[in-house]
């Protein structure tokens, strides 16, 4: 948005410098500034819409990716088997013209059998809601320490 002010006031700017040339000069060359000025202006307008437009765009993606990674981790709490393991999806859009969706799912878990369980829940959650959505496996196993060596420790 500060690139769609900036743009603005400078069109206000180059209009108001204008305005005073059309009233000094009624030849030719104001004619020629006319169109120049116009034209400028022409391209600052189309150029604070594409920059509104993809701004847009890019807002409402971060909030389905938000929703998304909102929706794995209901997923993932429901789960009786995955409580009390600190497991966090996160949501990134990237890309300039067709973003890409990542949701990384991050943590610790005690076995491989459990990364698996937890990897193919967030893999159906994902696909329920986009199937373009590939969920990233940054799980790591930490196996428990019993209490015995955490006092002797």
């Amino acid at each position: 948005m500060r690139t769609a002010v900036c743009l603005a006031t400078s069109g206000a700017l180059l209009l108001g410098s204008t305005v005073d040339s059309w009233a000094q000069r009624p030849d030719s060359s104001g004619t020629t500034n006319t169109i120049l000025t116009i034209s400028v202006l022409v391209a600052i307008t189309l150029a604070i819409v594409v920059v509104a437009r993809y701004l847009g765009t890019r807002r409402k993606q971060m909030e389905e990716a938000v929703i998304l990674q909102s929706q794995l981790s209901d997923a993932l709490a429901r789960e009786v088997q995955l409580r009390g393991l600190q497991i966090i999806p996160k949501s990134q859009v990237s890309g300039w013209r067709r973003s890409h969706v990542t949701i990384q799912v991050v943590g610790e878990v005690p076995t491989p059998e459990i990364r698996e369980t937890v990897m193919r829940i967030a893999r159906a959650e994902v696909r329920r809601f986009r199937p373009d959505v590939i969920p990233v496996d940054h799980l790591f196993i930490v196996p428990p320490v019993h209490q015995d060596l955490r006092r002797s420790g």
